[in-house]
This record gives structure tokens, C-alpha cells and sequence, in this order.
């Protein structure tokens, strides 16, 4: 028995509940997209807000008021991710062979790394003794949020397709 198959039999009677009933199908799929959701508002309103006023004389850009966004988009990341894996448990063997639902999770990988770099490049706002630098690795990292957001959900989107 393979490691996929064993997950699978384990997982059985909870794709079987969840088969069974339309509100917990309901449930885990709006938890899932609501986690996202606020997540991805809240992630993509940061980058706007860096977009907007990145550069050494943008006096309206509070490093602060970005860092305070970061618990709350990690709230939404965590709230998918668990309702992402329930709703893999409902059907391992479809998930966890589809091309899609891993392109999802690499580009999720590089969401999150990529969240990282932001969050630390713009604690190096106000320290850094080349600030032109600085601001535009933090416009470039903010830049490819705004895409990797949009990706993750294209890419979810493709796997409700499956």
C-alpha cells in the first residue's frame, strides 16, 4: 500500500461525510474561500498602499501600519490552509495526483516566501543607508504579491474544474 493510498483510507470517512452532506460542503468551501478572501484583500490592499507611495520622499507610507497588516493576512492564510487540507482529505486520490492543485501549492510556497521578503524589506525603510534600493525591492516584492495572489486564485478556480 502506498503512502498515498494509506492517506486515502484514512481520509475515507471524512470524504464520505463530507460527500454526504451539502452543508459541510458549504461550509469548509466558504471557509476556505473567506480565509483567502480576507487574506488576499488585505495583502493586495498592502501592495497598493506600497505601489502607490514607494520611494525615500513618500511621507504617506507608515512601515508600521504594513507590519499591522501581517497577523491578520496570516489569520486568513491559516484559516485556508486548514479548510485547504479537509478539503483535500475529501478526495486525496484526485488532489493529490492533479497537476493543478501542485502548481497551487508551489505558487502558495512562493507567496509566502516572497510575503517574508516584503514584511523584512519594509522593516529596512527607515534603517537602511540606501533607501532608493530598499524601496525598490520593496516595489518589485509588492509587485509579485499582486500577481502570486492572482495566480493562487486562478489556480483554485482551475482545481474547482476538476
Amino acid at each position: 500500500m502506498t503512502i498515498l493510498e494509506m492517506i486515502a483510507q484514512v481520509a475515507e470517512p471524512w470524504a464520505h461525510a463530507y460527500s454526504d452532506s451539502t452543508l459541510l460542503m458549504t461550509g469548509v468551501t466558504f471557509t476556505h474561500v473567506a480565509g483567502f478572501l480576507i487574506a488576499g484583500g488585505l495583502a493586495l490592499s498592502a501592495d497598493r498602499a506600497v505601489l502607490r507611495n514607494c520611494g525615500p520622499a513618500a511621507p504617506a507610507f507608515d512601515p508600521a501600519a504594513f507590519e499591522s497588516m501581517h497577523a491578520p493576512i496570516l489569520l486568513g492564510l491559516g484559516v485556508t490552509v486548514l479548510s485547504g487540507v479537509l478539503l483535500f482529505l475529501s478526495d486525496v486520490q484526485t488532489f493529490a495526483t492533479s497537476p493543478v492543485f501542485w502548481s497551487k501549492m508551489g505558487f502558495l510556497a512562493l507567496l509566502m516566501g516572497n510575503g517574508a521578503v516584503l514584511r523584512r524589506t519594509a522593516r529596512r525603510i527607515s534603517s537602511s543607508a540606501e533607501p532608493g534600493r530598499v524601496w525598490q525591492a520593496l516595489r518589485r516584492s509588492a509587485q509579485a504579491s499582486s500577481i502570486l495572489w492572482l495566480v493562487a486564485v486562478l489556480t483554485g478556480v482551475m482545481l474547482v474544474n476538476l
